[in-house]
């Protein structure tokens, strides 16, 4: 009997032990990103990040308009601002493994960026260490705020160093992060979402006390297409790059673009050359770097989707060398031999990037790409004090009731990337078959 007792005592102790234990996991659940949770008392339901944020916008998904990046992914999660005027988002999460992310904040009605936050900026959570700062390894998470507008300094001051704010006015919200060149944790090999979860999305009262995460509503951002036109300008021999101006289509301030538009021949092909910037290897080289990544991407006037891209770690180029961009159409009658050119001058020591359109490739509309193409040379983060950062050129806007950007050029130093930078700044020209084989 005593040994029963024993026994039975024990399982009893042990009871009382696993369900303390349930208990503490249970309270965890429920504890908020601000520490200050002494009076509440609600129990919020945990939802999994990936059920919080929309599914996947990828930049390859030849989904997207407005001429993406064929190397991001990017999330969003809106909500209606206006109707919760009195939360705070919470955002925590990984730092991700990739050559850029950000977090930006869009009015969705308009498409327009009012507030954001790279990368490098975003300070880390007391024991981690920020990895786009410095080299480390192993888990390391931030915490980051969004507070509606009014929000109190004091309220604020609490939170940290890590907020965002609504802009006045914004009624709708679209919180959107982005992810370049995203790998797993170890480097080895693309991963859709860089080596870790998602950021876990709270809501905070002007208390600092957990409250309910507002609904997810649907976002503009998944009817998102830049405005389709022709130019004249199509059919000149040049092809001149200009900085593009901010758009309305969900950019990313930190991001400068080149622009330029052709239409590509059967007889002719396009090609450009220029001094690319040059990229930094390792964190402690980022605030420095005169920009974090550069591509070349092509996209279809037709439907303004990206369909071929190329970036710094893959391209053929080198610091301070000119690198030359061809582009020719698939059914190009002399295609062979123009492959065998490229092969040629890069097996001489120069630096040649062929790209092989193929026009007759059909979208997700079921209709043909077209031979009309936009040309995008883009820079993350660049430097504004260098003096040959895209950035310091003066924007041109694009086709509208006045003209085409050609004749919006009223200061070719400042408007045309090859007079603004002169050799690192491109300039397209088209060139017949027989002339760029000679």
């Amino acid at each position: 009997m005593k040994g029963v007792l024993k026994k039975t005592g024990s399982m009893k102790i042990k009871q009382i032990i696993m369900t303390s234990l349930l208990s503490c996991i249970m309270a965890m659940t429920f504890i908020a990103c601000s520490d200050d949770d002494s009076n509440n008392d609600i129990k919020i339901p945990t939802v999994s990040p990936k059920e919080q944020w929309g599914a996947t916008l990828k930049g390859d998904g030849e989904v997207l308009g407005a001429y993406p990046d064929l190397y991001s992914n990017y999330w969003e999660y809106t909500y209606q601002a206006g109707q919760n005027s009195d939360k705070i988002l919470c955002l925590k999460g990984e730092y991700p493994h990739c050559r850029y992310f950000s977090i930006s904040l869009y009015n969705d009605k308009t498409g327009d960026v009012f507030a954001g936050i790279d990368d490098q900026d975003i300070s880390a959570d007391n024991g981690s260490t920020n990895p786009f700062v410095a080299t480390t390894s192993g888990k390391n998470y931030f915490t980051l705020y969004v507070v509606p507008n009014g929000t109190s300094q004091s309220v604020i001051d609490k939170l940290g160093e890590n907020v965002v704010k609504v802009k006045e006015g914004v009624n709708k919200v679209a919180v959107v992060l982005r992810h370049y060149l995203g790998t797993t944790a170890d480097g080895s090999q693309k991963d859709e979402y860089a080596g870790v979860e998602l950021p876990a999305i709270t809501a905070l009262d002007m208390n600092l006390h957990e409250t309910y995460v507002p609904e997810h509503v649907v976002s503009n951002v998944y009817k998102i297409t830049s405005k389709v036109f022709t130019q004249k300008s199509d059919e000149n021999r040049e092809m001149p790059f200009f900085l593009a101006p901010v758009s309305m289509y969900y950019p990313n301030n930190s991001t400068a673009y080149l622009y330029g538009r052709t239409h590509l021949r059967e007889d002719s092909v396009l090609t450009f050359s220029f001094i690319p910037a040059t990229v930094p290897t390792k964190p402690e080289e980022y605030r420095k770097a005169v920009t974090r990544y550069w591509s070349i991407c092509i996209g279809s006037a037709s439907d303004t989707r990206s369909y071929m891209s190329i970036y710094d770690a893959k391209a053929r180029y080198a610091d301070g060398k000119k690198a030359t961009f061809v582009v020719c159409l698939k059914k190009n009658p002399k295609l062979s031999a123009i492959q065998s050119k490229v092969n040629e001058m890069n097996a001489n020591g120069e630096y040649v990037n062929l790209f092989v359109w193929d026009s007759e490739k059909k979208n997700i509309d079921g209709n043909p790409i077209g031979e009309i193409v936009a040309v995008m040379y883009r820079n993350i983060l660049p430097d504004r004090k260098w003096i040959h950062s895209i950035a310091t050129m003066t924007p041109t806007a694009y086709k509208d009731k006045t003209g085409e950007p050609i004749d919006h050029v009223t200061d070719p130093d400042k408007q045309l990337a090859h007079k603004a930078l002169g050799d690192y700044g491109p300039l397209g020209v088209k060139v017949s078959n027989d002339d760029f084989l000679q």
